[in-house]
């Protein structure tokens, strides 16, 4: 059994899709942020550095980062065809676009969304939102263009976790208002992932609505 520690409105969905993809038995426990509940000692027990999501494996090791949590899961069931296998000639761009998302897409919105871990100063704030806008309008355009030559996902014909991950991400538009209008090859991704009956039960578990402009 399977175990994912998650709270609303984080990181933990994307690792929450590739779950109910995969099949896998688990349970998951929520993890308030909104009340502090990942800072406080018995979660600190589970998942030293505090963050979500982290997930208890069944020998009772704990993995945390989204995107390790998503490969694991898609490497230990591979019928879910959530990643190409080892040998795919796909598997590098599969991983590739994964930690692309998780590492420079993802940290750019969380700098939009809290810029005060950036600068201290507070007439800095408006500056660092600036930024991490402009880096991530940038990225989703990357990515639209990606998507119009080679989609409708990361790996054309072929969903993948890195497709889960994506989909998440989309869902955060404060930080670059209009999305789905300005990149409709993005929108046609979310709109197949939100589509698919794994994705749809775990977006209603966590009240992702339907994809809209």
């Amino acid at each position: 059994m399977y175990t994912l520690y998650w709270s609303h409105n984080s990181a933990s969905i994307a690792a929450h899709y590739c779950l109910e993809e995969s099949g896998a038995k688990y349970d998951a426990v929520l993890i308030d942020m909104s009340k502090e509940q990942h800072k406080q000692a018995d979660y600190l027990k589970i998942n030293p550095a505090g963050k979500l999501p982290a997930l208890k494996l069944p020998d009772g090791s704990v993995i945390s980062e989204c995107a390790a949590i998503s490969l694991l899961i898609a490497d230990r069931f591979p019928q879910a065809g959530l990643s190409p296998a080892a040998d795919d000639p796909k598997r590098g761009a599969f991983l590739m676009w994964l930690f692309h998302l998780n590492n420079t897409l993802q940290p750019a919105m969380l700098r939009f969304y809290y810029p005060d871990r950036i600068t201290t100063e507070a007439n800095g704030l408006a500056g660092v939102q600036a930024s991490a806008q402009a880096e991530i309008e940038k990225l989703w355009a990357r990515i639209d263009a990606h998507l119009a030559k080679n989609g409708p996902f990361l790996l054309g014909e072929r969903f993948s976790a890195a497709d889960a991950l994506c989909f998440m991400l989309s869902t955060w538009q404060d930080c670059c208002p209009d999305t789905y209008k300005r990149f409709p090859h993005l929108k046609r991704l979310a709109e197949k992932v939100r589509a698919r009956p794994a994705i749809a039960r775990v977006a209603e578990f966590n009240h992702v609505g339907p994809v809209a402009a």
